[in-house]
């Protein structure tokens, strides 16, 4: 059994413009994240890019996430900002959530 599937990935390229175009994309691909079973997503600007990570309940999610026809299409809109890309996967020995309350939630 699974203990969780860490996704990360490094997006190299202009960070206003890879930034500019997630936001612009955000809500589509937050959808392919719900529909995979995605249980955390962040992205933070780096010097050279964007560092996404993800969290997953096992390896399938990500990979079904990583077929979906509506990632693919954004993903290739994304392309001429994307000047190279990295990505690490883990199989997580734990992960634990805790609970916020709604009004100190960022």
């Amino acid at each position: 059994m699974s203990n969780g599937y860490l996704t990360l990935a490094r997006i190299e390229g202009d960070p206003g413009a890879l930034l500019d175009g997630y936001l612009r994309t955000a809500e589509t691909m937050d959808s392919v994240g719900r529909d995979h079973g995605l249980v955390m997503h962040a992205a933070a600007r780096t010097e050279d890019g964007l560092l996404i990570v993800n969290l997953w309940p096992s390896a399938d999610g990500s990979e079904s996430a990583a077929r979906d026809p509506r990632r693919l299409g954004t993903l290739a809109e994304h392309e001429p900002a994307i000047t190279g890309m990295r990505r690490e996967h883990r199989e997580l020995e734990r992960f634990v959530t805790f609970e916020r309350e709604r009004a100190d939630a960022v």
